[in-house]
């Protein structure tokens, strides 16, 4: 039975071209940074690749896992656990160096990492069900599941996030509820990110700050193009911790929201969709499949007319072949990455805008670091104070980029540059470069 990538599998041999380090050395030329030292910047300062037998319901499943420790040249290193079956070793080095980007985009002095835990769940829930060792719906296995081995690498890991070393928060296919067995471990507030309402050190606003840093991206954006919400259609693909806050504040605002998808499928209203109702639906179903409205497909969504398309669930859904006909006139990446360096290339050709990760879903991080600081003991935060240092933080980056902007870069290029320049002014000043 094979419920995730092996040793080797995970590793591979070399690391592929990727958008963040093609990205940095195309900044690095910009900024006449010499060659050595963005190759410094490029590549994680460390590795750790850890086998985790983990005890599911009476049988020993072995899970590789793996945190890539990128750059801590701003403050400690900051990321988060992604748990899903294709995960590998350098799909989180990509990821933890754009949080390294992120974090010195946005200002705040924390620097760059990220976990991987490699697991099918759905493989495994038909293994335990077909050796008859659990017999319930494949939902209440997933959270099972996810608290034993999130257990079991916290245990491993305890002395890392003890230390403050690596602070990890929640990514897609963790939670709060995960986050739970690594305060559980450390019994410190300060060692993990994300925790939910009630545990020590938890954040009010927190499980809104990313999606609502997406919604205050695009209402800025709205602004600088002299456009009201209310004329502006929205298509989302993700409807999960990132798309549905943001997908609700849009709609608040008075955004049409014109279609959804998940991984199960999607609806449509050219009117309007309904997004308290859709939100009603997928808390009961689960997913949007059986609400009521038009289906559309995840290729549909992408071609469709609309002003903004949210990529807010996987990386690299938008490539050279379906960007010649993304349908929207900006794209807004909520996810990690969902346009690869060859499908930016072809939008830009097409003069489709695209407003980068970077900046698009800094609230989570943004809310992070005040979740980290309170727990170090700083001032206690409401909901509305986070809401407020979210868009203060957005404000001030929005006038960086354009002052690189002025200049000729587009605001994916001005938001490299600038995380560039700060990482490495900062590692010659300690003298690490």
């Amino acid at each position: 039975m094979k419920i995730g990538n092996t040793i080797e599998e995970y590793v591979r041999s070399k690391e592929p071209a990727t958008r963040s380090a093609l990205l940095m050395y195309e900044s690095a030329k910009r900024l006449k940074i010499p060659p050595g030292a963005v190759q410094e910047m490029v590549k994680p300062y460390a590795v750790r690749i850890q086998r985790l037998p983990v005890p599911i319901l009476g049988q020993v499943v072995n899970v590789i896992s793996g945190i890539v420790l990128h750059n801590r040249a701003r403050g400690p290193y900051k990321g988060g656990i992604r748990l899903d079956k294709d995960v590998d070793l350098w799909e989180t080095t990509e990821l933890a160096r754009l949080m390294t980007l992120k974090t010195a985009l946005s200002g705040i002095e924390l620097g760059g990492g990220k976990s991987g835990i490699s697991v099918d769940l759905r493989a495994l829930y038909a293994h335990m069900t077909r050796k008859k060792r659990f017999n319930g719906a494949y939902r209440e296995f997933e959270r099972v599941a996810k608290i034993d081995i999130l257990s079991e690498f916290a245990h491993h890991f305890a002395p890392l996030f003890a230390s403050h070393e690596y602070v990890p928060a929640p990514d897609m296919g963790t939670s709060g509820s995960e986050m739970v067995r690594i305060y559980n471990e450390t019994r410190d507030p300060a060692s993990v990110t994300g925790k939910p309402d009630g545990i020590e050190g938890w954040l009010p606003g927190r499980a809104e700050s990313t999606g609502y840093g997406v919604y205050y991206a695009i209402l800025k954006d709205m602004e600088h193009r002299g456009t009201a919400p209310s004329d502006c259609t929205i298509a989302l693909q993700g409807f999960g911790k990132v798309g549905s806050h943001a997908a609700r504040y849009l709609f608040e605002a008075g955004a049409r929201v014109i279609a959804i998808t998940d991984i199960l499928g999607g609806v449509k209203d050219d009117g309007g969709l309904d997004v308290p109702e859709l939100l009603l639906h997928c808390r009961q179903a689960g997913c949007l499949q059986g609400a009521k409205a038009k289906s559309i497909t995840n290729d549909a969504l992408f071609k469709l007319k609309c002003d903004y398309l949210i990529p807010a669930a996987s990386g690299h859904v938008i490539h050279k072949d379906n960007a010649k006909t993304i349908g929207a006139k900006v794209i807004v990446e909520a996810a990690n990455m969902p346009v690869t360096f060859d499908g930016m290339k072809t939008l830009h050709e097409r003069k489709v805008p695209i407003i980068p990760d970077t900046y698009a879903n800094a609230g989570g991080v943004i809310a992070s670091n005040l979740e980290y600081r309170q727990a170090l003991g700083g001032p206690k935060h409401t909901k509305d104070s986070v809401l407020a240092e979210i868009r203060h933080r957005f404000d001030t980056m929005l006038e960086d980029m354009h002052l690189f902007m002025r200049k000729g870069r587009t605001m994916l290029q001005a938001s490299t540059d600038i995380a560039l320049a700060r990482v490495y002014e900062t590692m010659v000043q300690r003298g690490l470069l």
